[in-house]
């Protein structure tokens, strides 16, 4: 078994270095995507008020974590799935009942 020493679930994190004005405010971080809404999360603050999902055992954002305690886990991979079969699914619809929208008009060739 292997202790890592550090922020924790910084495994396949990104870096951020944000040199603001001059060397003496360098800032660096570990940083990764909330699982749910894909915001950027500063690792070194998220573990001291972040939020874990324990469904797909990822860390969040704090507003997520606060979603989560009433809708469950909802991973943004799911969310864009879900639009893109509602979407399929009006079309489909649109078709069926005759009002597929008709297509725009060709553009005047007056010059």
């Amino acid at each position: 078994m292997t202790f890592r020493i550090g922020t924790p679930h910084t495994h396949n994190a990104g870096y951020l270095l944000n040199n603001k004005d001059d060397a003496r405010t360098k800032q660096e971080a570990d940083i990764q995507t909330c699982w749910h809404c894909q915001a950027v999360i500063n690792m070194q603050k998220w573990k001291d008020d972040g939020a874990f999902c324990r469904t797909c055992m990822k860390p969040i954002c704090t507003a997520c974590g606060d979603r989560m305690l009433i809708y469950g886990c909802e991973p943004f991979l799911k969310k864009l799935e879900n639009a893109t079969n509602a979407a399929i699914k009006y079309a489909q619809f649109l078709k069926v009942a005759g009002l597929d929208p008709a297509p725009p008009p060709p553009p005047n060739s007056t010059g």
